[in-house]
Parts: C-alpha cells; structure tokens; sequence
C-alpha cells in the first residue's frame, strides 16, 4: 500500500510528519514532534511561555495519579525567543509529561510501539465471549427499517433502523443505502461514549453503504442519564459492555444479511468508545476487513486508572458505594479491557492518536494496538491533539483512503 504523506501545523512550526508502519517501508525520521523514534539520544526544542531559568521535569506517565516517577529533572535557561532547548538522553519507551516552570504541562512519547501493556485475559475470557456470542446466536433479528425522507434522494436511500440484540435488548442505527440495484462495500461507523446521532449526506458516497451503530441506550436510543461503564459492576454476566460489545456483532450480522451488501468488503471506523468497538467488531467477527479506530476508549483498564481520573476511579467510586472489591472489579473489568479482545484482530488496522490526550491517553491506546494481531498495522500521531481526533483534518482523508483501499474493486 502506498505511503500517505501530510504536512502538519504545530502551533508556528511547520513540519514533515510521515505514517509509520509496524512493517518497515522505508527510511523513519527519528522523531514527529514530541515524539521520539529512535534509540536517543533525545533533543527537546519547543517554544514555551516562559522565559529564565526553570526547572525542567519528564514525569511518567503511569505516575500522574499517585507519587509521580520524575525521571530528568534539570534547571534551564529559556532566551528571549521562548524556545525551550534540553539534551534529555536516553528514555525508556513510552510516555511523559513535560513540565517547565509556570509553563503549561504537555507529553512526549518515545518508541510507543515497544511500550510493553501484555494482556491479562483471564482463563476463562474465550470460553465467556463464546458463550454470549452463542446466546446472541440464537435471537432472531427481527429487523425492522423506516425510510428518512429527508436524508434520502435518487442516490441513497436513509433508513433508521431497529433490532434485536443480546438478552432481547433493542439495537439498530442509520444507514444510507444505494437507490441502484449491485453489491456495495459496507461502512461500519461506532459512536462515542453518549455522541449524538447524525445523518449521512445521501449524496456524499452514492456507491457505499454508510451504517452509523447505535448500541443498545446509546444513539437513537440515547438515554438522558449518558452514563455506562459503571453499570452492572456486581458480575461479568450483568456489566453493561457485555451486551454492547454482543450489539457490536449484531451490527455486522445486519448488515451482511442486507441483499445489496457485499460481505467481502466490511470495514468498520470510529472514535474514542466507537474506536474501542471498532477493534472489537474485528476481534469478534472476521467478516470485518480492516479497521480504522482512534484514540480507542478502554485499553488497559489496570493502567488506565494510573494516569487520569475517568473513567477508572468513576467506576472504583460506584463499587465503594455497592461494597465491591476493587480487586474483583478489575477482574471484571477485564473480560471487557480491548487489549485483551486485540490479539484476536487479524484484518489490517490504521489506528489514530492525539499525543496530548486527556480521556485515551497515548498508553492505553498503545495497549491496544501493540497487542494487535494484524500483520498490517500502522498509526497516525497527531502531536498537538488531544481527545478529539474527528475534528484534525490530517486523520479523515488519511482514514478513508486506507478503508477505501479494502472496500474499492
């Protein structure tokens, strides 16, 4: 596959920022800025918004929510320019933040894909996803599809669509389907944790099926609470992701039923949480033939909790309040961690992150795609992004040239 190249704005430095791949494909830059490629010794040159002498600090990451692991530490000068210039020698593989006086906080990475995040599936974890998987095997899909006039025309035709998922529970979503009678490639689109649904333009891909995943309380059945991942704490069989990972599958069971899909050519992409479900589609389902997630929500639950608050510490405040043990509760958690679910994934994976990411931090997205077991897979940085990967305009032409790659004929 043909490389990709952009050139990307970093406040009032331009610079070249290539894609890399877990597969050599050429001569790698030693870093994107902040973050770092090679084996060191490593440079740090940015502008701040200080000037005189401060003192520099690299924080690890996995430190930020207990007593944090400062790891340089070095008093310098910062000239009338503003640019802040330190040697930082050699650093382990994985990510810090920078702190430089009064100055805002910000992270740098180094070689993220020898950060080390193993799976911690429990024994049992294949036999469970087996056993839901046959539950949900034995409900009918009871489809049903009302027409969207006002987001259809004489190319695509919108339906929002309704059925049954795991334990009788309501899924469905909004799909854009072709007027003309063939076979099309499908586009699996996962929301994020409580988005707002939207309407393709009927007019934007008249030669794909557009299908945006609403699981179950979530979308078009969106609940006013907009709140999950600490429901049904009290065991794996009752938490609530083991029936919106089950809606996930039923997702792509529906659109292979659907006469004008085109079973050989699913893809599936999405954002945050929809990144999450976007690696599990694949983990679950093989009809999926490449994903394209960013910042993916829920990789490494155990370490998740040592760098920001959300969502870990939400749901160790419920369990307080239901008298759970945290212990159990990671056990829990688990069955549901997407690093676990990685390993399974074996179609090509494009995944996008934002260094500064406040919700998925960099590590736990790391956690993910370095377990994955595609042997294709490649990323996108983003230095200066932090959550919000669907609004950097690098990452969608860069996404959709690699899905279109799997679904063109």
């Amino acid at each position: 596959m043909k490389r990709l190249a952009i050139l990307l704005l970093l406040g009032t430095i331009s610079c070249g920022v290539r894609h890399f791949s877990s597969q050599s494909d050429g001569p790698q830059t030693d870093s994107i800025k902040w973050l770092y490629l090679s084996s060191g010794p490593y440079t740090l040159e940015t502008p701040v918004e200080v000037t005189g002498q401060v003192t520099l600090a690299l924080v690890r990451d996995v430190s930020l929510m207990g007593k944090a692991d400062t790891v340089f530490k070095k008093d310098v000068v910062i000239g009338e320019d503003g640019v802040l210039k330190a040697d930082l020698g050699r650093l382990d593989p994985g990510f810090y933040q920078v702190r430089a006086g009064e100055a805002p906080t910000f992270n740098i990475g180094v070689r993220p894909e020898e950060v080390v995040s193993p799976p911690d599936a429990k024994p049992d974890f294949d036999a469970f996803w087996e056993s839901t998987l046959a539950a949900l095997e034995e409900i009918p899909l009871e489809r049903t599809m009302t027409k969207i006039p006002a987001y259809s025309n004489d190319k695509r035709t919108c339906f929002e669509v309704r059925y049954k998922s795991f334990g009788g529970e309501m899924s469905g979503g909004i799909i854009s389907i072709p007027v003309q009678p063939g076979k099309y490639p499908v586009w699996l689109n996962f929301m994020g944790y409580g988005a707002e649904p939207f309407y393709f333009d009927p007019s934007a891909n008249p030669d794909r099926i557009d299908f945006l995943v609403s699981v179950r309380g979530q979308g078009i059945f969106l609940e006013s609470e907009g709140r999950w991942i600490d429901r049904g704490l009290s065991s794996k069989e009752e938490f609530y992701y083991r029936g919106a990972y089950a809606d996930v599958k039923r997702a792509v069971d529906f659109v292979a039923s659907l006469a004008p899909a085109d079973p050989e050519r699913i893809v599936a992409t999405g954002d945050s949480q929809g990144g999450a479900f976007t690696v599990v589609a694949a983990a679950l389902d093989s009809r999926i033939k490449a994903i394209a997630p960013s910042v993916p929500f829920m990789g490494d639950f155990p370490d998740y909790g040592k760098i920001v608050s959300w969502p870990v510490h939400e749901v160790l405040m419920t369990a307080d309040a239901e008298g759970l043990d945290h212990q159990a509760v990671y056990d829990l958690l688990s069955y549901f961690d997407v690093k676990n679910f990685a390993p399974k994934v074996k179609c090509p994976a494009y995944m996008a992150f934002g260094l500064q990411d406040p919700t998925c931090p960099p590590h736990t997205n790391f956690a993910i795609y370095n377990n994955l077991g595609s042997a294709e897979k490649r990323y996108h940085c983003v230095p200066t992004c932090g959550h919000a990967m669907w609004l950097e305009p690098s990452w969608q032409p860069i996404r959709d040239a690699f899905l279109d790659s799997y679904t063109s004929l």
